[in-house]
């Protein structure tokens, strides 16, 4: 058990206290399952609409789009299109919701930075014409207080993100990453945070910790598979080199420091839970994990275009 194990147990009981303390004193059903879902579907209507009026927004609602504060009616709010595909999380001890998508927008050469290629020895693909619809990846975390969205956090990675294949995505459409789970099949809330956690302290030579993967493991980042054995090696910050290997999700041997605090949203009846972190220290990024009788099998990560925080204060990193 690290350090703050007991101290992060204190804080999610007493965040759970609250969060039920709050649910009974409210009138609304906004934290059920069914009322989170209404107000994610509330949400892609609007953004599609390119009007966030319809909303129920609280006062000195916070908006940020890749770690950079926002107006709500600007950035992606003007140019997003319809959503090809979405993956719903549900946390309604949290009271809070995050969506995995792949949404259309218009090709803007403004939005896109300079376009490296995707991975070592993978070349970008052509950039399409301005204006072209083309898909991207998005995913939105919304928090509700009272009925009202209080804190909407997005992430969008465009062409000249790590790696990205928004087409990739969409291949995988026929995983089941939103079915409810049989209770045998669940992990507990901490179990699953822990699991997430872990995964970030596993980009190191030799791990302390331990993410229990299953054999087959397969994750996705920005759309590309990187548990495909002779992909790709990549350098870590001790000038090493470590390849990824076939339906293998760990990263030990990558070494990479500096992740930040994390912060997670976990759907127990689900079994997935995602992790909010500033990858690397300069990445926005999100990882989903889709854990099935105590084991991660699934990994579906965005990661957007750098910037210099998340734009969010740090929760603690929770473990049983």
């Amino acid at each position: 058990m690290k350090p703050t194990a007991s101290l992060c147990l204190t804080a999610a009981l007493v965040i759970s206290g609250v969060a039920l303390q709050a649910n009974a004193q409210s009138s609304s059903s906004a934290c059920t399952r069914e009322g989170l879902n209404s107000v994610i579907d509330q949400y892609f209507a609007a953004l599609q609409a390119h009007d966030p009026s319809a909303l129920p927004l609280a006062p000195g609602v916070k908006y940020t789009e890749n770690g950079v504060e926002t107006a709500i009616g600007k950035g992606f709010w003007q140019t997003a299109g319809k959503a090809l595909l979405t993956r719903d999380l549900i946390d309604s001890q949290k009271c809070g919701t995050h969506t995995a998508a792949v949404m259309e927008e218009g090709f803007d050469p403004a939005k896109v930075g300079p376009v490296a290629a995707s991975l070592p020895g993978m070349e970008p693909k052509p950039l399409p014409e301005k204006g072209t619809l083309r898909p991207i990846l998005y995913g939105v975390r919304l928090k509700v207080d009272g009925g009202k969205i209080s804190e909407i956090e997005t992430m969008i990675a465009r062409e000249d993100a790590f790696a990205f294949n928004a087409d990739g995505v969409l291949a995988t459409r026929n995983q089941d990453w939103e079915s409810i789970l049989p209770p045998e099949q669940r992990s507990s809330r901490l179990a699953m945070m822990a699991a997430a956690d872990d995964y970030f302290d596993m980009f190191a030579a030799e791990p302390e910790v331990h993410t229990p993967f299953a054999s087959p493991c397969d994750r996705w980042e920005n759309g590309t598979q990187t548990t495909v054995e002779g992909l790709f090696t990549l350098e870590g910050e001790d000038g090493k080199k470590a390849e990824m290997h076939a339906h293998d999700c760990t990263p030990k041997g990558l070494v990479i420091r500096n992740h930040g605090p994390r912060r997670f949203l976990v759907d127990v009846e689900r079994g997935t839970v995602v992790a909010f972190v500033h990858f690397a220290g300069s990445l926005p990024d999100f990882h989903v994990f889709r854990m099935r009788k105590g084991e991660v099998d699934l990994v579906n990560a965005v990661i957007g275009s750098a910037c210099k925080s998340m734009g969010w204060p740090p929760e603690p990193a929770c473990k049983e």
